[in-house]
């Protein structure tokens, strides 16, 4: 954690910013597939192991301070605006069907209708949001960080055509809306506005704009599926577009992610940071969620803590009497090196 702060503060004092480092030229990124892989999967199970409040605002506060990092502060308030009403749509939802659980702070009745607002369902209500938020913001790291062809490099020597599904699957939303924007832009160009107009008109634009998108989407997909099978693919073993070697940086990175993983899910089994009853969500925070809080915050953090080390490894190259190893990426091969 202090050479992440050093790190963080070296960059300002230098004039740098967060924004001002592209993603594929941090420590993160550079990092093998296979461990990228992993820290995600370890990050996803993380996420499924507590379900108290505390617990779960500091995954997404380490989270969030990640994201930012790594996305951008644009990028992640702008998720942030969509999470506030994804968070009220869950709240409503489950006070609705947990009206059973005292403690009762407010209580409504209408004729036959009776509605009764209980604190532990409205506590359960705001931990089950931030996981499902905090999970959001997982994959839109990884999306980041983890690029169609590493993908395919991690999956492709096991399952290829899952490999190929799980590509097409992470990139899907950004295709469709990146589609749908150029339609909408043509179709201005053809005074066909969906944002004037009577409902009736809205709506029938609105479809029609929806036929042009599902008309381009499976002209794509047959071109796609021409291209592959022109290709080969499928028939046999293919080679990869950059090859990828591990790294002593690689395993310690991974390791120590898999360490507090173990160390968390030691916690997990001491019921430290969980309850099995939505009754029991009474307070906010417990004595037994200090560990849970410790060990996910790390375990969130460690992207930045390693890129704080490396950071500030990379910047005090001005002092002639010590000699500092960086890494970067030969453009020529893509494949990672250490310079003095």
């Amino acid at each position: 954690m202090i050479y992440c702060w050093k790190g963080l503060l070296t960059l300002r004092k230098s004039g740098f910013s967060m924004t001002h480092t592209p993603i594929k030229m941090t420590f993160f990124s550079q990092l093998h597939p296979v461990a990228l892989t992993l820290y995600f999967t370890e990050l996803i199970v993380c996420l499924l192991l507590f379900n108290h409040v505390a617990v779960a605002v500091a995954e997404f506060i380490a989270l969030t301070i990640t994201a930012t990092y790594y996305l951008g502060g644009r990028k992640t308030a702008r998720q942030l605006k969509y999470a506030v009403s994804f968070l009220l749509m869950i709240l409503f939802f489950n006070t609705l069907l947990n009206q059973k659980f005292p403690p009762i702070l407010w209580h409504f009745k209408w004729g036959i209708l009776t509605f009764k607002f209980s604190y532990p369902a409205f506590l359960y209500g705001i931990a089950m949001a931030i996981v499902l938020i905090a999970m959001l913001f997982v994959f839109s790291v990884l999306n980041a960080v983890l690029t169609p062809s590493k993908l395919i490099y991690v999956f492709s020597p096991i399952v290829p055509r899952l490999a190929v599904l799980v590509t097409i699957s992470f990139t899907l939303v950004t295709s469709f809306t990146d589609r749908l924007k150029r339609i909408l832009r043509l179709q201005k160009t053809r005074n066909v506005d969906v944002v004037n107009g009577s409902l009736k008109t809205r709506t029938q634009k609105t479809l029609h704009i929806f036929e042009i998108l599902l008309q381009d989407a499976l002209s794509s997909a047959m071109e796609t599926a021409n291209l592959m099978d022109a290709r080969g693919f499928g028939a046999a073993k293919r080679t990869h577009y950059r090859s990828y070697h591990w790294q002593f940086s690689d395993l310690l990175f991974i390791t120590i992610a898999t360490v507090m993983l173990v160390a968390t899910i030691g916690v997990r089994i001491l019921s430290m940071g969980t309850s099995r009853s939505v009754a029991n969500f009474t307070t906010i925070f417990t004595p037994g969620d200090t560990w849970p809080i410790v060990v996910t915050a790390l375990l969130f953090l460690l992207p930045l803590i390693s890129e704080g080390s490396i950071v500030h490894a990379k910047i005090s190259y001005r002092d002639p009497s010590h000699v500092h190893l960086s890494r970067s990426i030969n453009p020529r091969s893509g494949r990672r090196q250490l310079h003095h």
